[in-house]
């Protein structure tokens, strides 16, 4: 039985102008997603890893239409939400989510935790009353909350809680996707695994579809069921969650997946180092954009772009050596 794609992305491309001058003239742009091609499937859920600065939240708001794309195509359930306008937009408002990195920037100071959940609700004109509240109360149970902080404000919460309460907000219009940017990096480590198996729990329980944006590789490879590693504003490596940890091609992921620390003390391993700093968005390298600090770049790789390509299993790599 095949899977259907809820969410698919082809060429997709969001430069911001870069303007200099008394005129404000455009004069370059900053590539932070440059021609990405990628695919959701319902109900499963794909990390999306790689440096800082190397467009990984820009892609996700770019999905979500929060950042209007410069081109290519967005595709939500079989709807192209490419050229929609503001208007048009708004039914799928309801079914595309996002929980922010920032739970204590997330979340309306001024607001208490009722009115900041249900603000959704009142704006889609959904439910009323006293059915709004039994919603939302049975909601906060759902997240690990109990119904008496509906009438607290957010800086009467710990981090953890206050994302749980961000969760709650994107869960209470029912979505199909949720994008989550980052969302436990703000967190103790003791609270990011609970915070980890909560969206787990959730995805169970309410089939929800993510995009999981995240540096942090153990974390990724805990809840994905696909891994793409993206560099400078392009997909350089997306495969099964297992077969991507266990088999990493492209030099960049191999870096990435051997800096990751071992929790056994007693075991060694040599820990490869990238070299040099991320290059410009606004002057991507030729060829292929980590050459130049990629350890066995030949001189195809200056001059050539490479492709991402299947080499078999749903493994998908852009690399010449591979």
């Amino acid at each position: 039985m095949s899977v259907k794609e809820l969410i698919k992305i082809e060429k997709l491309k969001k430069y911001f102008p870069v303007k200099s001058g008394i005129i404000s003239r455009v004069t370059n742009y900053v590539k932070a997603v440059d021609e990405i091609d990628l695919s959701i499937p319902e109900g499963q859920t794909i990390g999306l890893v790689g440096e800082s600065g190397c467009g990984k939240t820009t892609l996700g708001k770019t999905i979500l239409k929060l950042l209007e794309p410069t081109s290519g195509e967005i595709i939500f359930d079989n709807n192209n939400l490419t050229h929609l306008s503001a208007s048009n937009m708004r039914p799928f408002r309801r079914e595309m989510q996002i929980v922010f990195q920032d739970p204590y920037g997330s979340l309306n100071p001024r607001m208490k935790v009722e009115s900041i959940v249900s603000e959704g609700l009142a704006i889609h004109n959904i439910l009323s009353g006293q059915d709004r509240k039994d919603f939302i109360r049975e909601l906060m149970k759902t997240v690990g909350l109990r119904e008496d902080v509906l009438s607290r404000y957010p800086h009467e919460f710990s981090g953890g809680q206050r994302q749980r309460i961000a969760i709650a907000r994107a869960l209470a219009l029912k979505p199909k996707f949720i994008v989550c940017d980052e969302p436990i990096s703000a967190l103790d480590v003791s609270v990011q695994a609970q915070i980890i198996n909560l969206f787990i729990e959730l995805q169970e329980k309410f089939k929800l579809t993510y995009l999981f944006i995240s540096h942090d590789l153990r974390v990724v490879r805990h809840i994905s069921d696909k891994v793409a590693v993206m560099y400078l504003g392009k997909i350089v490596e997306i495969s099964p969650s297992k077969e991507l940890y266990k088999n990493p091609l492209h030099p960049y992921t191999q870096i990435l997946i051997s800096s990751v620390p071992i929790a056994d003390p007693s075991r060694k391993r040599e820990m490869a180092v990238l070299k040099g700093d991320v290059p410009s968005p606004i002057n991507p390298p030729s060829g292929c954009s980590f050459h130049p600090r990629c350890p066995i770049a030949v001189d195809k790789c200056k001059t050539l772009e490479p492709q991402l390509r299947d080499v078999g299993s749903g493994h998908f790599v852009s690399c010449h050596l591979v």
